[in-house]
């Protein structure tokens, strides 16, 4: 048993790469305070959504990382330094780039493919998730909640000012490091990303999701922090009355450009396995977290590039949660073994083809899969992108919806 274990531990090193329940667990259950955005009123949508004592700086500090143009004036001085051209060009370079070959077809995909699964305002469940923010809101654009869990470290938005600039470029160059995988091949490496996380430059997934947001034309309205209690409640009180601390949660409140429809990000770090990891509580043992996905009603799924990890038996919890109340998951190979679908239940849509997986996760070629490709009963689709460990692998992709019959 440890030996699976610590076999579970390693791919989740390796890995990454709730509609509201009648207002009991709904993420919006906040103070308001209409006149606690410290922008101008004409940038900001006024809106009861809105809690309090948001950071609205983050939209200006996303750009600036990003290498956008920024509306402020506080860091504009930096953009005349050498360092800051050079990584503005690089950025613009490597956004052109992933725009015209993953972001365009995959904007067209979901348009024709994935719109009519959205329930209500929408809300997408991205375990394992990382910071890929890009392709979340690509792929699932307009939904008023996404809820990312992931075991890199929340981090911090930096404060950057033009009056001391000696930090600026190392933090610069270690933004494109952090974001390598994730434009070129798609998918994060938690090591590699952990890696490369300090306190001096960047320290965790909020500044890369405030990053994608803005490449993904967005504004962001602030960043705010609450948290998840025993009972599984939200709220903005750190404080539980129970023995388990209540813990923080991460929020990002966003409008896409030229729009006043508000949208909320939610960050959770969090182990996923069964067991407890590095200090984190197992997911079989997060009572708050379990009860708080648990009221979640009518959510879709995103999975993608997860290192198998719900192929373990260590990472059954996480599992069975999606399979009992997921509306639809829409994921690779990687994700929920096509095996543990009961057909009973789900209908499925094939985007690709099947091909056996990369070396490293060779073990976790499924037949099941293979043959539910060949099977002309199916439904199978053309896939008009590239995403995830096949990448390189011309159209060797696979990607296919699960749909709960009940849920039609």
């Amino acid at each position: 048993m440890r030996l699976l274990l610590s076999i579970c531990c390693i791919f989740s090193l390796l890995g990454c790469d709730v509609q509201n329940k009648e207002e009991k667990n709904d993420l919006q259950a906040h103070p308001i305070a209409k006149d606690s955005i410290n922008k101008k009123k004409d940038t900001i949508p006024v809106s009861s959504e809105l809690p309090r004592g948001l950071d609205t700086t983050i939209d200006e500090t996303s750009r600036f990382i990003a290498g956008l143009p920024m509306a402020g004036n506080r860091l504009r001085g930096v953009a005349s330094y050498g360092f800051y051209q050079v990584h503005t060009k690089r950025m613009q370079e490597l956004f052109r780039r992933v725009k015209s070959k993953r972001l365009q077809p995959m904007t067209q995909f979901s348009q024709t493919e994935l719109a009519a699964d959205k329930v209500g305002e929408g809300t997408l469940f991205y375990p394992f998730s990382g910071p890929d923010a890009l392709h979340a809101v690509t792929l699932f654009p307009n939904y008023k909640q996404y809820v990312f869990i992931a075991f890199e470290p929340p981090g911090t938005f930096k404060k950057f000012s033009s009056r001391d600039t000696s930090g600026i470029p190392d933090y610069l160059q270690s933004v494109q490091i952090n974001i390598n995988e994730v434009t070129n091949y798609s998918y994060f490496i938690t090591d590699k990303m952990r890696k490369f996380i300090t306190a001096e430059k960047v320290d965790g997934a909020l500044p890369l999701i405030g990053l994608f947001l803005v490449h993904t034309e967005h504004t962001l309205i602030g960043h705010g922090r609450r948290y998840l209690h025993a009972n599984g409640t939200i709220d903005t009180n750190p404080r539980d009355t129970s023995k388990i601390p209540a813990q923080e949660v991460h929020d990002i409140y966003f409008t896409k450009n030229g729009t006043t429809y508000i949208q909320r990000l939610t960050y959770i770090y969090a182990n996923l396995g069964n067991a407890a990891y590095s200090g984190k509580i197992g997911f079989s043992n997060n009572i708050p977290l379990r009860t708080f996905l648990n009221g979640m009603s009518r959510f879709n799924t995103y999975v993608k590039s997860a290192s198998y990890l719900m192929h373990n038996a260590g990472f059954s919890e996480i599992r069975n949660f999606l399979l009992s109340k997921a509306n639809t998951v829409f994921q690779d190979d990687t994700g929920i073994p096509f095996e543990n679908y009961d057909q009973r239940t789900w209908d499925f849509v094939f985007y690709g083809r099947y091909a056996r997986p990369i070396n490293l996760f060779a073990k976790r070629y499924s037949p099941a899969l293979d043959s539910a490709y060949a099977n002309p009963s199916f439904t199978k689709r053309p896939l008009p992108f590239m995403s995830g460990y096949l990448l390189r692998r011309g159209d060797a992709q696979n990607i296919y919806k699960a749909i709960r019959k009940s849920a039609r």
